[in-house]
């Protein structure tokens, strides 16, 4: 199911004005997904801007079927008059709706209060070095107004001992020293409870997170990977994603 999730992850589509769906081909495509998809919801189904195909959501992934049922169609859809990829357009939007669900548990870092003017999501493996170096560059963003919160993603996946590590620092008593402690090398007190490790690792394979760190913007746009937070800060003005000042 999981690969499933990464090959529905790169079908998407664009914005539109909804049409009404005819019951009997919302019948039929439900029915041809279900024989793949056996626990996710679709939650719209909808005409595409591309004649014969339909948009069909599960939750925020979003992925193109023939009427028939039989055929998906993956890869961008640009928009040639206002050279705009609205494939990207539409996974950053996917992303924000994933961002703020994961929002509660992450481990944030956060300027004084009053005082954030933009929000970094970073997907981070306890045992990655270039993680370990941004973690050293969060106090930097901090007094620039930008907050962090981190997401699980352990690289070696949900059944290795970086799984265990970060299961042990999202349930720790004080979260924020128990990340950071891990990253200084220091072995987490094993601790187990209701946490959010599988869930956005998932979510991370689901949206292309193949490496960590993995930085990206509130509003959805991927920033790459490891930067010193200068490069950063002047990465996230040039996108005009933090005022100056």
């Amino acid at each position: 199911m999981r690969l499933l999730c990464l090959l529905l992850a790169t079908f998407v589509s664009c914005a539109f004005a909804a049409e009404p769906v005819d019951p009997t081909l919302k019948a039929r495509l439900s029915k041809s997904l279900g024989k793949v998809l056996t626990d996710a919801e679709i939650t719209s189904i909808r005409p595409s801007p591309v004649a014969g195909l339909y948009e069909v959501m599960l939750g925020s992934t979003v992925l193109y079927m023939t009427g028939d049922g039989r055929y998906t169609v993956r890869g961008d859809i640009i928009d040639l008059q206002s050279r705009t990829n609205l494939t990207e357009d539409r996974r950053q939007e996917a992303r924000i709706a994933g961002f703020a669900a994961q929002a509660p548990r992450t481990i944030e870092f956060a300027p004084e209060a009053g005082k954030v003017k933009t929000t970094l999501y970073v997907f981070t493996d306890l045992d990655c070095g270039y993680c370990r170096k941004l973690h050293t560059q969060v106090p930097a963003l901090n007094a620039a107004g930008i907050s962090v919160r981190y997401l699980a993603f352990p690289r070696a996946g949900l059944k290795s001992e970086s799984y265990d590590k970060a299961v042990a620092v999202w349930c720790a008593k004080d979260p924020r020293a128990a990340l950071t402690s891990a990253k200084l090398g220091q072995k987490p007190t094993k601790a187990t409870c209701d946490n959010p490790v599988a869930s956005q690792y998932d979510f991370g394979q689901a949206i292309g997170v193949q490496g960590t760190p993995a930085v990206f913007s509130e509003n959805g746009e991927e920033l790459g990977g490891y930067l010193p937070a200068t490069e950063l800060i002047k990465l996230l003005k040039e996108e005009e994603l933090l005022k100056s000042g």
